[in-house]
This record gives structure tokens, C-alpha cells and sequence, in this order.
């Protein structure tokens, strides 16, 4: 996996949870598809999911939460949020 794949999604998550969705977390799955179709990214679904579990899992400006209950449909999924 590439240094700059995770570097991207670190920055775009970060930037996506402070600015759109302060003090909630969002899951994963979503995560990754808003970061799919982000602008200038080119990255396969798989690429990108393996790089935001990377990501999740080096806490600096995010919460990871394993296992934390959806507002939108109650599903129990891992979420991140920004500190």
C-alpha cells in the first residue's frame, strides 16, 4: 500500500468529519464510498477501504470506534470521528 493513498485518506477524512460531520462518527463503509467519489481520486474500492482501516487504526486527529450502533440504520459497524 502506498504512503500517499493513506496520507490522502487520513487528510480527506479528517477534512470531511470536522467540517461536514462534527462530533459524530460516520462508518467505514460510508467513509469509504464518500472518499471514492471524491474528486482526483482513482483508487479501487478495495485500495482504499484496506488504507482507511490503516488509517482508523493510527489514532492521531481520529476516534475509532469498533464496534458503535448507526444513526442512519441501527447497523453495529466501526465508525471513525474527528477529535
Amino acid at each position: 500500500m502506498s504512503l500517499s493513498l493513506e496520507a490522502l485518506v487520513r487528510h480527506e477524512v479528517g477534512k470531511l468529519l470536522r467540517d461536514e460531520r462534527p462530533e459524530q462518527f460516520l462508518c467505514l463503509p460510508r467513509l469509504s464510498k464518500r472518499l471514492r467519489q471524491a474528486p482526483g481520486v482513482a483508487y479501487t474500492k478495495g485500495r482504499v477501504e484496506r488504507a482507511l482501516l490503516t488509517a482508523a487504526r493510527i489514532p492521531e486527529v481520529l476516534t475509532y470506534k469498533h464496534a458503535f450502533v448507526r444513526d442512519q440504520c441501527g447497523k453495529t459497524t466501526a465508525c471513525l470521528s474527528a477529535k
